[in-house]
């Protein structure tokens, strides 16, 4: 049996001391103690069991963080010199506020060992959040409590899924706004070129309805269109929106994280200082509703015009049925 002194939890990450009750999972040997195991539920790691990954225990080192901080929510020991927490991202130091999300948001609980979300009660429970996802201190160079600031209400589920990303190493998830609405969770979340993008293949999308229905009601212009040749352009048609809705579900967290660096990191470049740095994080963050409504509205628009290019008969259609 292997020697865990001088080594630490993979959950609270404090070094094992003489005589503590320890424990390591049965898939991959992350060692724990035996209360912070039973805490957790489940092994930290386990989005990564079931393939060929095995716990490599890093060198024993001396306990660094002796003397440090301890995080008031994960209760995790930290370095000497922390301002935050380098599991959870809260702050340690008295007097500085702990992150807080607003009543109306939704409550998120991280997934459960069968990997089930769970959202209730209409609030985040802090606690269950801040102690459960396992968040790095910081992500693509900005600190966890930056990326709160900057995403808003839906902070702790982006940052879970950010640190699926890094625990598995994959850019891919799941994103059901982006699934059915790609081009309108593009626009919610800032990102204007992806949501231009979405809404031309939207729109593309939206061609073989116009062709047919002008040729149904005799339109002039549409009288050449062989029966043949909408149903391949619907087909097409059918598969592109698809496909790039399901890329859009995909992606649409690893595209958001990736517009979202690159916007905070100037924003840093171009502060005059801290404080006015986290003064534009919570101007420019959070979702873009107005612009969405202007899209909605943008769409509507353009769908109509659509039908009045195609001949006033589809202008009846659509109206009258």
């Amino acid at each position: 049996m292997m020697d865990w002194k001088g080594h630490k939890c993979v959950s609270c990450h404090k070094v094992f001391k003489e005589g503590d009750d320890i424990v390591v999972c049965p898939e991959c040997g992350a060692p724990y103690h035996r209360a912070c195991y039973a805490a957790e539920g489940r092994c930290v790691f386990s989005a990564k069991h079931g393939g060929e990954f095995e716990y490599i225990p890093p060198e024993a080192k001396p306990d660094v963080n002796a003397g440090g901080p301890v995080c008031p929510v994960c209760h995790t020991q930290n370095p000497p010199d922390a301002l935050f927490c380098e599991r959870c991202g809260q702050p340690v130091r008295p007097g500085m506020a702990p992150y807080h999300a607003p009543e109306y948001a939704p409550h998120y609980a991280a997934p459960d060992q069968n990997g089930t979300d769970a959202f209730r009660n209409g609030q985040y429970s802090q606690e269950t959040v801040m102690t459960q996802l396992h968040l790095a201190k910081e992500y693509d160079g900005i600190a966890t409590q930056d990326w709160m600031t900057y995403i808003g209400n839906s902070a702790p589920y982006y940052l879970y899924q950010f640190q699926r990303m890094n625990e598995s190493g994959r850019k891919t998830s799941f994103c059901w706004s982006a699934l059915f609405i790609p081009e309108y969770y593009f626009f919610y979340r800032g990102m204007w070129g992806w949501g231009l993008l979405a809404l031309a293949v939207s729109l593309f999308g939206s061609l073989p309805l116009v062709l047919t229905v002008a040729s149904m009601t005799g339109a002039a212009w549409a009288a050449g269109i062989s029966v043949s040749a909408l149903n391949v352009l619907t087909g097409v048609c059918g598969l592109l929106g698809w496909g790039g809705r399901i890329a859009a579900c995909l992606f649409a967290f690893y595209l958001f994280r990736q517009s979202a660096a690159k916007k905070m990191h100037a924003m840093r470049e171009t502060a005059a200082d801290e404080d006015g740095y986290h003064d534009v994080l919570r101007r420019k963050g959070g979702p873009s509703v107005a612009v969405t409504v202007f899209v909605v509205v943008l769409t509507m628009l353009a769908s109509v015009a659509l039908y009045l290019w195609a001949g006033p008969e589809q202008m009846m259609m659509l109206i009258y049925g």
